[in-house]
């Protein structure tokens, strides 16, 4: 992993070559579906034919978890952790 992290910040390998090598190191393959490689959501224009790939609302926002991405579903997984935290 130490060597695949220094290989992409030099450039030498891409976000997906760098994104298998963390997945592999986790144990996870395309060979075993229980433990399919993970690669993250980071597309939010799924209606456009055609991605421009210069414009920052292709992608989603990144500080923000996936549960947060909209004012609905922020609601409903701040009402869905809150009745967790009382199961407590």
């Amino acid at each position: 992993v130490a060597e695949a992290l220094t290989q992409w910040q030099k450039g030498i390998i891409s976000n997906f070559d760098y994104l298998l090598a963390l997945n592999s190191a986790a144990g996870r393959t395309f060979h075993d579906l229980s433990r399919y490689p993970v690669f993250p959501w980071v597309i939010s224009d799924f209606k456009s034919s055609k991605l421009d790939l210069k414009s920052e609302k292709t992608f989603r926002d990144l500080s923000k978890p996936v549960g947060a991405l909209d004012e609905k579903r922020l609601e409903y997984f701040m009402t869905r952790f809150s009745s967790m935290e009382e199961m407590d």
